[in-house]
């Protein structure tokens, strides 16, 4: 082979060696806030990378994560949604006490779903630091 070949093939290897080496893993999703509730049994997880909402034997559906707004009393407020025509998915979590009704677990906060005419009343198991506070 001549230097003329080796030159550039020499600084592509050195190109694909460094943008590999600055390549930074994306981070594991975490789990910022889980809701459930029963009589439906229901369930939404928020997650750093996604909101899903399931309904025992019914349906799951992953909505795109948003982070939640605040209201004057509080509560954390997620809006979510997935295409145009999809109703608004809503969940309101705010401190306090809270009995799913069916066993004798407590949980620090009340959750409730709504989505587009629906509403689901529940329990929060992860509360954000920062509710509560106005």
């Amino acid at each position: 082979m001549s230097h003329r070949l080796l030159t550039p093939l020499a600084l592509l290897v050195l190109i694909g060696i460094s943008t590999g080496a600055c390549r930074r893993e994306r981070p594991e999703p975490v789990v910022l806030t889980v809701a459930r509730g029963t009589e439906p049994f229901w369930a939404l997880e928020v997650r750093s990378d996604r909101v899903q909402f399931s309904r025992m034997g019914i349906d799951s559906t992953v909505y795109p994560y948003a982070p939640p707004d605040f209201d004057v009393d509080g509560r954390a407020v997620y809006r979510t949604k997935r295409f145009g025509a999809d109703p608004l998915l809503t969940l309101v979590i705010a401190r306090g006490d809270c009995s799913d009704g069916m066993s004798d677990q407590r949980y620090p906060g009340s959750a409730v779903v709504t989505r587009g005419d629906s509403t689901w009343r529940g329990c929060a198991t992860v509360v954000p630091d920062t509710l509560g506070r106005k």
